[in-house]
């Protein structure tokens, strides 16, 4: 009876230190943190460290032989700068950093009919202007956070006039939309450490 008593005991025992082992072996585990990958910490980081700010004017194949196209845009430095358009495409790039925040971009085309176009009156002539202002932000990681490509109005595409549009620009419905980009499309861009603020409308890299 006695040996039976201490077997019992000792089987007891044995069934305490190894529930011991155990709950130390799950506080360990519980102790040591996770460690994240450099690739997770990328997609959580939206934080500016870079920004690529490009300007871009794209013209309709005859706009050149029609009108002179003069840009207005802000470089990175705050100060104005006129350019007058030689080619189809137009575009310029700044790189900011942190320590050139914020960022304040503008950008407009004006195109103006050239004089003494002589045109054959059944012409029909592919025109338009289309500017945009486009904004890439990464991280430290070099992962993009933000992309932003024509945010807000953007004509998209090109349109179709004849002689009699492009010499009285006012009388019909394509030549006030062409007049109308001509003289109000202008573009602003604000880039900020946590936001861009692109034609009054914020997006914010979270």
């Amino acid at each position: 009876m006695k040996k039976d008593k201490l077997r019992m005991m000792a089987i007891a025992a044995s069934a305490l230190l190894l529930t011991t082992g155990f709950t130390a072996c799950g506080g360990d585990d519980d102790d040591d943190p996770i460690q994240e990958t450099e690739e997770q910490k990328s997609y959580f980081d939206r934080e500016l460290e870079t920004a690529d700010v490009t300007y871009e004017v794209r013209l309709g194949k005859d706009e050149l032989s029609l009108y002179d196209v003069e840009v207005e845009y802000r470089g990175d430095d705050k100060k104005d700068n006129t350019i007058t358009m030689t080619n189809a495409t137009w575009s310029k790039t700044y790189h900011l950093t942190k320590a050139s925040l914020p960022g304040d971009f503008v950008l407009r085309a004006r195109p103006k009919l050239k004089e003494g176009l002589q045109l054959d009156k059944d012409a029909k002539f592919e025109v338009g202007c289309i500017t945009k202002i486009i904004v890439k932000v990464k991280n430290k990681y070099g992962r993009l956070i933000c992309d932003v490509d024509g945010m807000g109005l953007v004509q998209t595409d090109f349109v179709t006039m004849t002689t009699e549009q492009i010499v009285n620009p006012w009388s019909s419905w394509a030549s006030d939309l062409m007049g109308s980009l001509f003289s109000q499309d202008k573009k602003t861009v604000e880039v900020y450490d946590d936001k861009i603020v692109y034609n009054d409308m914020t997006q914010r890299y979270w």
